[in-house]
């Protein structure tokens, strides 16, 4: 898996990004798309996986970006300096300057904005603006972040290839003065847009596609006790409920999703108690495992992917 190309590639994207057109376009209830594909319920190939996918997880992206302004949390821009400035490929790398306890607040990974005026300002000028990469800390008050300002990135686009050459000069003036702000952590989305590249490695990948393994092997179902039924049951949802049995039908993938807070720990807990009941019972055969193999183990026997299976679909609301 080339990890670097596919990371740089999404870095490319996101980097390109107008930040004041993304709260323009927020106001007007508009995301990153005019227009998203529906999600079907089964795919004809990985490579239509991807396109579906790709403008969703970018969609997510960009509510990332703003979320400090939907939810109302004041995020504070600070002074930084440009100390220095190198090109690596396509990318600008720059050491800014702030103040070491700012430098403190910032963590590698973040997505930083980075404008000539304050940007809560009215009279920002907004063709003075670009998104940053942390990279990482050079020293106490040093941040090294990475910058994609070219021409091609801005293709068709002649207002943005201005934006994009005012801010090469810009951060290649040494010691000129910003302002720098933190708009969120690219870690989870950027794990996120790896695997999706790389779903045709997956060994699930014919359950992604199809919403069922192409070929399913022989697993028994296993019912809930009816005790331990009676007290799910008061416990959990209908989607919860539909979820826990999906995992117990006997197929052998089961992805349980869902936002924040809905139930899905409390879903693969339930799912467990029964797999253990039902091992205590004779029924169901487990294979004992070192103490460090064990928290591996447990997320893999309460987890089943499939887009557009029964499954799937209860999970949307676990």
């Amino acid at each position: 898996m080339d990890v670097t190309a596919v990371t740089h590639r999404f870095h490319r994207i996101l980097l390109s990004w107008d930040y004041f057109n993304l709260c323009e376009r927020a106001q007007q209830q508009k995301g990153v798309y005019d227009e998203l594909r529906e999600v079907p319920s089964t795919f004809t190939s990985i490579q239509e996986y991807k396109e579906v996918f790709e403008p969703l997880l970018l969609e997510e992206a960009g509510a990332q970006v703003l979320r400090g302004i939907e939810e109302g949390v004041v995020i504070e821009p600070h002074p930084a300096v440009v100390a220095t400035c190198s090109k690596d490929a396509n990318f600008h790398i720059t050491r800014i300057s702030v103040d070491p306890a700012v430098a403190k607040q910032m963590s590698d990974n973040d997505l930083l904005l980075l404008t000539k005026d304050h940007p809560h300002n009215k009279d920002c000028r907004v063709q003075l603006h670009a998104l940053g990469f942390m990279e990482g800390h050079e020293g106490t008050q040093s941040l090294r972040v990475k910058f994609y300002l070219t021409d091609d990135s801005q293709a068709g686009k002649p207002v943005q290839v201005d934006r994009v050459r005012a801010m090469c000069a810009g951060v290649e003036t040494q010691e000129s003065c910003w302002w720098v702000q933190r708009l969120f952590n690219m870690s989870t989305i950027t794990r996120e847009w790896v695997a999706l590249q790389h779903a045709h490695l997956m060994p699930f990948r014919d359950t992604l596609l199809h919403g069922q393994p192409m070929r399913r092997p022989s697993i028994k179902a296993m019912d809930i006790p009816y005790g331990m039924r009676q007290v799910v049951e008061q416990e959990c949802n209908t989607s919860q409920m539909a979820a826990l049995r999906a995992g117990l039908d006997g197929t052998p993938l089961v992805l349980i999703q869902g936002p924040p807070g809905t139930g899905k720990t409390r879903t693969i807990l339930n799912l467990l108690s029964v797999v253990m009941h039902s091992a205590a019972k004779g029924s169901l055969e487990l294979v004992p495992r070192q103490a460090k193999a064990a928290p591996a183990a447990a997320p893999a026997a309460g987890s089943r992917a499939g887009a557009g299976s029964s499954a799937a679909a209860a999970g949307d609301g676990v």
